[in-house]
């Protein structure tokens, strides 16, 4: 066995899936088209969205209609326009929506980290982050390895 195939047998992540959708949110367009063209190059397609309000209205609009873009991940910003990132985060997990969640925020520190991961984040980001890790961080969360989450509720609302 080459150094390689080595590596790779015992790679304790494996590379997303290329289908793999990152629903990608913050309301800063710089860093937004940032984060967007790391994981585009990365394989992944990515639903951008400028705010809370638009994370709502993707996530609805894909459980309803039951569209295939349904996200794989959300990354989101905390404070935004609208909808916080915790807030949403918060509404998902008491509704047992259990998709990986990653927050990114400028504000905060350890207590913010811990009161986060209480709500049910998987990773926390302080801006400015280094992008490759949170590219490492998305990966862990969406290989094979893991335990595989349930992009949304196993029904519907109401039923």
């Amino acid at each position: 066995m080459t150094i390689e195939e080595n590596r790779a047998a015992t790679s304790d992540s494996t590379p997303p899936s290329p289908t793999a959708t990152v629903l990608l949110a913050d309301d800063d367009a710089d860093i937004r088209a940032l984060l967007a063209h790391a994981l585009r190059r990365e394989g992944y397609k990515v639903i951008e969205a400028a705010d809370g309000a638009e994370i709502l209205d993707h996530i609805g609009g894909a459980l309803l209609f039951d569209d295939p873009t349904r996200p794989d991940i959300i990354v989101s910003d905390v404070r935004m326009p609208g909808f916080a990132g915790t807030g949403i985060l918060a509404g998902l997990r008491s509704s047992n929506w259990d998709t990986p969640f990653v927050l990114m925020t400028a504000y905060g520190g350890a207590q913010f980290d811990e009161e986060a991961m209480a709500l049910g984040a998987d990773a926390v980001f302080k801006k400015p982050f280094d992008v490759d890790a949170m590219l490492t961080v998305i990966g862990e969360l969406l290989s094979p390895e893991r335990a595989r989450r349930r992009p949304f509720p196993a029904s519907k609302p109401g039923d």
